[in-house]
C-alpha cells in the first residue's frame, strides 16, 4: 500500500501545470544577423535553425519559414509575445551557434493547452490564454511546429 503512494506521489511530482498569457504584439521589428545568435534544434533527421536575439530584459526568439518569421519572447511580467511578419532579402550571421537535441521532446497541442513530455517522465501542461498561439504555428510554420512548441515549453515557461 505505501508502494502505491509513492507511486502517485511521483506522478504529481513530475507534472506541472503553467499559466500563460499571450499577447499578439504589433510593432516595428528591426533584426539584423549581427545580433543573432543561431540555435539548431536537432530532431533525429530534422534540423532547425532558430535565431536567438539576447536583450536586457529578455530572449527573443525568431523562426523563419520561407519569408515569412514568427518572433515570440516574454515580457517583464511573464507573458508570451508574438509577432509575425514577413521579411525579404538575405540573413547573415557569423555568431556562434547552440546546438540542442530535441528527440526526447514530445507534445500535444489543442484547444487553449500545451502538453510538453520529456523521455525521462516529466510532463508539463501549459493554459494558454489570449492569443492563439497554437493554431497561427500549426496553421503557418508547420515546418517548425515542434521548435516553436519546444521554445514555449522550455524556454518561455
Amino acid at each position: 500500500m505505501s508502494e502505491a503512494k509513492e507511486v502517485n506521489q511521483e506522478k504529481i511530482e513530475n507534472q506541472i501545470e503553467i499559466r500563460k498569457k499571450v499577447f499578439l504584439f504589433l510593432h516595428e521589428d528591426g533584426f539584423n544577423g549581427k545580433s543573432l545568435e543561431p540555435i539548431l534544434l536537432i530532431d533525429n533527421e530534422r534540423i532547425n535553425i532558430i535565431f536567438l536575439k539576447k536583450t536586457v530584459n529578455t530572449d527573443i526568439y525568431y523562426v523563419f519559414q520561407g519569408k515569412k518569421y514568427l518572433k515570440i519572447w516574454k515580457d517583464r511580467k511573464d507573458n508570451i509575445l508574438v509577432y509575425t511578419d514577413t521579411w525579404t532579402g538575405d540573413l547573415f550571421t557569423s555568431n556562434q551557434q547552440t546546438t540542442e537535441y530535441i528527440d526526447d521532446f514530445s507534445y500535444m497541442a489543442g484547444g487553449n493547452e500545451l502538453i510538453c513530455e520529456y523521455r525521462d517522465g516529466v510532463k508539463k501542461t501549459i493554459k494558454l490564454e489570449g492569443f492563439d498561439i497554437l493554431s497561427l504555428t500549426i496553421n503557418h510554420f508547420t515546418k517548425n511546429e515542434k521548435a516553436v512548441f519546444y521554445i514555449i515549453c522550455n524556454k518561455l515557461s
